[in-house]
């Protein structure tokens, strides 16, 4: 019996030269959007790939995008008129996907898009459908069979054959409510390169972290590490988030470059929170974990109240192209205020990281808000990243005067 491929090689045919071919001049010129655009589509989709040209051996990654959710197809068409599906396929027979997201192929690590040439161009034709399409021969054709991506259009040509599609199973099954997208991608002449080399191994090093008071819990990128003093052995060179955290004490965050076998040392001199008595002494007064994602974009007030002091803590987030650009945090307490103490943005000093604190005292009360999931995104027209997402958790403590 055969194994499992971890990485399934697809190659993706071109045309190697049109003398070779009846008619392939003809295949050349074909043009998917004429074919399958829909004159009054009710939602938008949207197609591209990673790059505009490859080279035969080089990886394809293809993105796609719809604004409504829907169950989406992806066809390849070569330069000599050949059809497969490649998505949904064998490795990856979950095809819905959500609104105003951007989706990735390969979407797992079963299966890659890898460029066979010669050189030629190819075109991706993506339909975007409310509900699932069933029982048509062409899917079950690509589904049914053992191999990724099968020829689907064995006697027809491709225009004829994504007429067929739109006009035989499309429109009839759905009418106008559906949308439809293309994009072409061009192979340029040269042979399969060889297989790169292994990568280096990688360089590691070790971190030493003390606190004063000890005892205080450290993180490594969002990862529980033990107490202080505490080295951390066997991290790699790079950019890694420290989070020093213990009760009654304000949290330490810091980034560290660790570019060295010797020990990276990180020293947190610890803050004690003011209070009126110690820890015990503080009243949790809000607890509470929530995803900003567009369109809710808040803002989002958490009132509370204690002995007659009153305030709340307000998050909002600034959209742009159904992405989120910036999201901050302020606080007011017994009517002094808003004050903005945190801003999170998808690059520089305010990014994200799982573990991040940002913390405000303003009399009566203590608030803290922790990052505990995000996704960063670029966006499709301009190229400029975005917030996809943030989950946050939301805290305030009563800490008397």
């Amino acid at each position: 019996m055969l194994r499992r491929r971890v990485g399934l090689l697809v190659f993706l045919v071109v045309l190697a030269t049109a003398a070779l071919i009846p008619g392939a001049n003809a295949l050349a010129q074909f043009d998917a959007k004429s074919i399958i655009i829909n004159p009054n589509p009710p939602f938008s989709a949207s197609i591209w790939t990673d790059r505009s040209q490859y080279y035969p051996g080089d990886k394809v990654t293809i993105h796609f995008r719809t604004t409504r959710d829907a169950y989406i197809y992806v066809f390849d068409i070569d330069t000599v008129g050949n059809v497969s599906l490649i998505f949904p396929n064998i490795y990856s027979e979950n095809n819905y996907r959500r609104a105003n997201s951007t989706y990735s192929l390969p979407d797992n690590s079963r299966y890659n898009l890898t460029v066979g040439g010669p050189s030629g161009a190819e075109q991706l034709v993506m339909f975007a459908t409310p509900s699932k399409i069933k029982d048509v021969e062409w899917l079950r054709r690509s589904l049914g069979q053992g191999n990724f991506g099968p020829q689907l259009n064995v006697n027809i040509s491709a225009e004829r054959f994504m007429i067929e599609v739109k006009s035989v199973t499309v429109t009839p099954n759905f009418g106008q409510d559906w949308a439809s997208a293309s994009a072409t991608f061009t192979v340029g002449q040269g042979s399969l390169p060889p297989p790169p080399p292994p990568p280096p191994p990688v360089a590691r090093g070790a971190v030493s972290l003390t606190s004063k008071p000890s005892g205080a819990q450290v993180f490594l990128d969002g990862v529980e590490q033990g107490t202080t003093p505490l080295t951390v052995s066997g991290v790699s060179y790079g950019v890694h988030d420290i989070t020093v955290v213990k009760n009654g004490y304000y949290t330490f965050s810091r980034q560290i470059t660790v570019n060295s076998p010797n020990p990276y040392h990180v020293h947190a001199e610890l803050v004690k929170v003011p209070s009126s008595g110690g820890w015990g002494d503080e009243v949790l007064m809000v607890r509470k974990v929530m995803t900003i994602k567009w369109p809710s974009t808040g803002p989002f007030t958490e009132a509370f109240a204690y002995r007659g002091s009153t305030g709340n803590i307000m998050l909002s987030a600034d959209p742009l192209l159904g992405m989120l650009t910036r999201i901050t945090a302020g606080m007011t307490s017994n009517a002094v205020g808003p004050v903005q103490f945190a801003e999170i943005t998808p690059s520089g000093p305010d990014a994200p990281w799982p573990g991040r604190v940002y913390e405000k005292v303003q009399y009566p009360f203590r608030a803290r808000v922790t990052v505990q999931d995000y996704r960063i995104t670029t966006g499709v027209v301009f190229g400029i990243e975005y917030l996809e997402y943030v989950t946050l958790q939301v805290e305030v403590w009563y800490i008397g005067d």
